[in-house]
């Protein structure tokens, strides 16, 4: 075989092509406005923040996009995107989707409101033993959340909105008894939206419904370079936090969490 100039370019484009492509590759992930970690300022937020910090060190460029939470899902499962954050691990999901190492651990909890005036026997209590104790109570909720085949081994019948905003709105308005969040989403959001002696007139129950439960990119098993692109992206993580970005990045956007 005569080897042409013509040939031999080609042979070591398609030999470099790989990694050409890894020097300024994009990962789309996913994620919804999810105060305080993203923001509708989506760019000054500490999520998209960190994984920005995560690509320098991976050597890709993250374009995050604002998708609802099942409609992200979908984009993971339709390959369109690589991975949405932040995830809880399921049962269910494991079967379908990858995990990141946790990048954060959060707890969350039942929020309730207290009508000033309103007796207390028709307000839910502050503490309950088992989830199925709440089924008395209207509960709110939002679709494609962890909670949903809790609820439903449960036997709870959950009135979904769109999002934690909508929610909070019901749970002040009386249409709904109580709605589970982020312990650190609800306090930020209920502070955000109603003035202090609104804010004051909510409540949280006890026991959380989850406790220290991590938090993760969730990312398709059939991505391309899927297993190693996790490798990747948990040693930059860990690099992170050795390193003292992740805590910059905590105090720069003013959180208190736990990783």
């Amino acid at each position: 075989m005569i080897i042409t100039a013509r040939n031999l370019f080609m042979l070591l484009a398609l030999i470099c092509a790989p990694f050409l492509a890894r020097a300024d590759h994009t990962l789309v992930i996913t994620t919804n406005i999810y105060p305080p970690y993203v923001q509708e300022n989506v760019e000054n937020s500490f999520l998209p923040a960190l994984f920005y910090e995560i690509g320098k060190i991976m050597g890709v460029t993250f374009e995050v996009r604002i998708e609802p939470w099942k409609r992200g899902e979908q984009s993971v499962s339709n390959l369109d995107a690589w991975g949405t954050f932040p995830y809880t691990l399921t049962e269910e999901r494991k079967d379908k989707f990858t995990f990141s190492d946790p990048i954060y651990f959060a707890d969350s909890r039942f929020f309730a409101y207290r009508d000033p005036g309103t007796s207390a026997h028709v307000l839910p209590s502050e503490t309950y033993e088992k989830l199925g104790d709440l089924k008395r109570w209207s509960i709110g909720g939002i679709q494609g959340y962890y909670y949903e085949p809790l609820f439903a081994e449960a036997g709870i019948k959950a009135d979904y909105a769109l999002n934690e905003t909508q929610n909070f709105e019901r749970l002040k308005l009386g249409r709904i008894d109580l709605f589970p969040a982020a312990t650190t989403v609800g306090w930020y959001l209920i502070h955000q939206m109603f003035p202090p002696e609104i804010a004051a007139n909510f409540y949280t129950l006890d026991p959380p419904l989850t406790e220290h439960a991590p938090l993760f990119l969730m990312t398709s098993k059939d991505y391309p370079d899927n297993d190693s692109l996790l490798v990747r992206f948990n040693t930059a993580l860990a690099e992170i936090r050795q390193n003292g970005t992740f805590n910059g990045l905590i105090e720069r956007f003013g959180l208190v969490m736990r990783y």
